[in-house]
C-alpha cells in the first residue's frame, strides 16, 4: 500500500507567528510598550542629546525594567534607527495613498508645509530632535537612513507620474535628491534664528524655487512634459 506523502507545513508570515495567534493580548502590549518606548526616546534625545542618554534613562522614563527595553532594542543605535524607519514607514502610507491620483509636487507641496507646521516651534520634541542631528553624528548617521529612504519613494512617485525608467536614467532621483534638499536648507536657516524667520515661508519659497527648476529638468528630457 503506497504511504501517503507528507504535506509541508507552511511558513507563518512575517508579523503572524503562531505567538501572536496564540497570545494577541500579549502581542498587544509588546506592540504598546515599543511604541511608549520609541516616544520616550525621541524625548531623551531631544532633551539630552543621544551620547548623553543611557538606555537606563529611557526605561526609567517609560517605566519598565531596562531587560524589557533590551527585548525591544539591542542598543541606542537600533532604537534610533527604529525611530527613522517608522518615520518611513508612515510616510511610505501616505505616497501609496497619494500615487495615481494626486500629481507629485500637490502632494509634496502639501507634505513640505505640514512638515513647516509640525516645527514652528524648537520646544516641539521632533524640532529638537532635528536640531540635534548636527551634534551627534551617530543619531545623524541612524536619520540618514531616514532621507534615503524618503528620496527613493519621492524617486518612485515622480518616475510614475512621468513614465522615467528609473534603470537607465538618474532623473528622477535627481529631482528627489532636490525636493529633499529644498526642506533642509529652509530648517537649517531658520533653526538658527528661529525668532527672526517664519519657516513656513521659507519652505514654501524653496518649494516654489524647486518646483520651477524640476519642471525645466522634465521639460528638457521631454518638450511635451
Amino acid at each position: 500500500m503506497a504511504k501517503t506523502p507528507k504535506t509541508e507545513k507552511p511558513e507563518p508570515a512575517q508579523g503572524d507567528t503562531a505567538s501572536e495567534i496564540k497570545y494577541p493580548r500579549r502581542t498587544e502590549r509588546r506592540r504598546r510598550t515599543r511604541l511608549k518606548i520609541l516616544e520616550v526616546a525621541v524625548r531623551q534625545f531631544s532633551k539630552s542629546g543621544f551620547s548623553a542618554t543611557t538606555m537606563q534613562n529611557i526605561a526609567d522614563e517609560a517605566d519598565i525594567h531596562v531587560t524589557t527595553l533590551f527585548m525591544h532594542f539591542n542598543s541606542k543605535n537600533e532604537l534610533a534607527t527604529s525611530l527613522a524607519n517608522d518615520a518611513v514607514d508612515r510616510l511610505r502610507d501616505r505616497v501609496l495613498a497619494a500615487r495615481g491620483s494626486r500629481p507629485f509636487f500637490e502632494f509634496f507641496r502639501e507634505e513640505a508645509l505640514t512638515y513647516a507646521a509640525n516645527r514652528r516651534s524648537v520646544s516641539q520634541p521632533d524640532a529638537a530632535l532635528w536640531n540635534n542631528l548636527r551634534k551627534d553624528q551617530e543619531l545623524a548617521f541612524a536619520w540618514t537612513s531616514y532621507e534615503y529612504g524618503q528620496k527613493g519613494l519621492y524617486a518612485e512617485y515622480i518616475a510614475s507620474e512621468y513614465d522615467i525608467d528609473r534603470t537607465t536614467s538618474y532623473l528622477a532621483d535627481l529631482i528627489a535628491a532636490l525636493v529633499v534638499e529644498c526642506l533642509i536648507l529652509p530648517h537649517e536657516r531658520w533653526a538658527q534664528a528661529p525668532g527672526k524667520r517664519n519657516l513656513a515661508e521659507e519652505i514654501e519659497q524653496a518649494v516654489n524655487l524647486t518646483e520651477r527648476a524640476a519642471k525645466h529638468m522634465l521639460k528638457a528630457r521631454d518638450p511635451s512634459a
